[in-house]
């Protein structure tokens, strides 16, 4: 997600609860690789009725929607809500 999100950032999210929690194009999003056994940050790119397309912002190496296609909205677990840039 560079460059908004860094390696080592903290960020905060809430809780996403299918039918209540409100998705906008733009979001950034945690979610369930659907192939993979990671969670990932993505910022929303698309939105249909039970899936969302997610995109990196340094879209050449990122692993998102472009490979991986659109995801189920059970595979989210939270819309991001603001980060802290940890320096170590």
């Amino acid at each position: 997600m560079l460059p908004t999100l860094k390696e080592n950032d903290i960020v905060f999210f809430k809780k996403y609860i299918k039918n209540k929690s409100l998705l906008k194009v733009g979001q950034i999003v945690i979610f369930y690789h659907p192939l993979k056994n990671i969670k990932l940050i993505k910022r929303i790119g698309s939105i249909s009725k039970n899936s969302i397309e997610v995109f990196g912002d340094n879209i050449e190496y990122s692993d998102d929607s472009n490979k991986f296609g659109s995801i189920s909205n059970e595979k989210i677990i939270g819309i991001v809500t603001s980060s802290i840039n940890k320096i170590f």
